[in-house]
This record gives structure tokens, sequence and C-alpha cells, in this order.
């Protein structure tokens, strides 16, 4: 995706904005990280060894400095940040969507799904779903359409970003109420899906509404224990009381899931 746009005065073209971010990425790394980290993710991406902190301060600085960033200069940037195969400068890309998710329209959520299908690691996917997606979700419920569509493509970082996409929208407890029920339409064919990454984040979804909506996130997890992988199930009712949790897990057993610990 290339755009030849005229740039908003006083900001350098995203070229030199990107050479920048990197600039300062590397003087952020830490020596000894790199190798540690590709290996915990089991990357195949190049890695400098800049910690998460780190990026999000980095971009948060550049931020501060480009108030005037437009969507089509933020479009180009995050490209251009994207497409060497670096762990950390694919990072930033993420992180300056989720810090200027407003400029973004619900066209963008094209390239958003063009980004996730090209990541390779869940670190960029909760880095792109939850508060890039997830904030434009917010702003435009419409996007539930397309992020619906994502949650029934066959790419599991797809996949995972559509179910992540909810995660702000669950979080807090004045939007829950209006989306539970398009999310639980988005989750209900997915419980069967055997992968990891689809199944932790089924759940970790479900846990955010669990800490403010505990009883409906019981009860529409209770109607479909034989479909509930026992990682999501133990994932979504950690804020549940205790005799609920015992509860769930021992009828869960009972149907042939994994039994309870304890």
């Amino acid at each position: 995706m290339t755009r030849k746009t005229p740039q908003t005065f006083g900001t350098p073209p995203a070229p030199v904005l990107a050479d920048r971010l990197r600039s300062e990425l590397e003087d952020s790394a830490v020596p000894g990280r790199a190798e540690g980290e590709k290996a915990y993710l089991k990357s195949s991406l190049e890695h400098i060894g800049v910690p998460l902190p780190a990026m999000r301060t980095v971009v948060r600085g550049f931020v501060r400095r480009h108030p005037g960033l437009d969507r089509d200069t933020l479009l180009e940037l995050t490209e251009e940040l994207w497409a060497p195969p670096v762990h950390e400068s694919r990072s930033c890309a993420a992180l300056l969507l989720e810090a200027r998710s407003d400029l973004l329209v619900r066209a963008d959520t094209g390239y958003l799904e063009q980004l996730l299908r090209e990541c390779e690691t869940w670190a960029h996917v909760d880095l792109i779903a939850p508060k890039g997606a997830g904030a434009l979700l917010l702003r435009l419920p419409e996007t539930s359409e397309d992020f619906l569509r994502w949650s029934r493509d066959e790419d599991q970082w797809v996949r995972r970003g559509g179910i992540l996409s909810y995660l702000l929208a669950l979080r807090d407890r004045g939007e829950f109420p209006h989306y539970f029920g398009a999310f639980a339409e988005l989750a209900d064919p997915l419980l069967t899906d055997s992968r990891f990454f689809v199944r932790k984040a089924l759940g970790w979804a479900l846990r955010e509404g669990a800490k403010h909506h505990p009883e409906e996130i019981a009860d529409w997890l209770r109607a479909r224990l034989p479909r509930v992988s026992g990682l999501t199930l133990r994932e979504a009712i950690r804020p549940i009381d205790d005799d609920t949790c015992r509860s769930l897990l021992r009828e869960h057993a009972e149907l042939g899931g994994r039994r309870p610990r304890g």
C-alpha cells in the first residue's frame, strides 16, 4: 500500500520520521535482551532488544512532538515502520496506530487486517487489536461487522484480532451491555477452535467482562460448557467468586473437560 499525499505543514515526510524513530529505538536497546526475547517469542524477526515500556516512551514522545500528524502521514509512517522484518519497528507501528486511533476511519479496518495477516507473533496482534481496532469499535460501532468477519477468518492471528477488538468494550462497565451481545455472537462458534491463541483470547475477553458482570459471564459459559475448552474457561472465570468457579469447573469436568485442580 503506497500513498503519495501532501504532508501537513511542518511535518517531515514519513520515511524521515520512520528513520528518526528507528534511531530512537536503537538508542533504547538493552544489551543482551534481543536473543532472549527472540527465543521467548519463537520469532523469525530480527530483534534489537528494546523493552515494551521503552517503546511506549519513544512513541509517546513522538506523538507529543507531532500533534499535527494527519491520517495519511500516520498510515504511510506505519507502513514504513512495518516493512522491515524487525520486531521493535513493527511494534512501534502498532503503538502509533494505538496512540492515534482517533485518526482512523472505518475503511482502515482493511489496513489493520492486512497487518494482522502479516503478524508472525501474538505480541503484535495484541498491540494492534485491543487498543487500535478496539478504540475504533467504540468510536464507530458499525466496525463490528468488520471484526465479525475477522473472527471467521481461518488465519489464527486475524481471528485472534477479531476477538480482541472487543477487549476495551468488554472491559468498560458502562459499555459492556451495549457490546456483549455482538461479542457473544462472534465468540460462540469459536469455542470449539482447537488453537491455543484463539482459546486464550476468548478467555481473556470474557475475563474482562467478568470483572464487573460476573453473573452474566458465568451464565453464558454454563450454557456452553460442552463446547468450552478448559483453557478458555479457566481464563474467563478468574474474577468470579470461588463457589461459582468451583461449580463451573466441576460441571465442565463431568462433561468430559479437563478436571479442576485442588
